[in-house]
């Protein structure tokens, strides 16, 4: 179980870096790579989006690195917020055929990782108890 830990953490920072790369996106009018951020979305969701996906992955490295007990919770509210906005994204301005595809795999990799982190033993004992 402490390498599905170690696999979160890499996960966290590849959103960091994502998201980082998003904002630099938004801030710049080139960037040296391949832009990725959805046109679909108007500018005034942009903040919005990439400052939920660094406060979600944020929260979850300095949690993780620092044992806080408060880190399952902390994740349910990233992830609920990350998920309103993903359905936001997918109702209202996504056109891609396979958005809804898309909306239900994260719904199920949030899933995944809460029931990890709020039910594994690994993980209850690695936080000290949900808090």
């Amino acid at each position: 179980m402490e390498y599905i830990g170690y696999a979160l953490v890499l996960i966290h920072l590849v959103l960091l870096g994502w998201s980082v790369g998003g904002f630099a996106e938004m801030l710049f009018s080139t960037v040296p790579w391949t832009p990725y951020t959805n046109l679909d979305f108007p500018k005034w969701l942009l903040p919005i989006h990439w400052g939920s996906v660094v406060m979600a992955s944020v929260g979850f490295l300095l949690g993780y690195l620092t044992r806080w007990s408060g880190t399952p919770t902390l994740m349910l509210a990233a992830y609920t917020l990350l998920f309103t906005l993903c359905v936001v994204e997918t109702f209202g301005f996504m056109t891609n055929a396979g958005k809804y595809v898309a909306m239900v795999s994260e719904l199920v990799a949030y899933v995944v990782i809460l029931e990890l982190l709020f039910r594994s033993p690994y993980f209850v004992g690695y936080f000290g108890g949900v808090g």
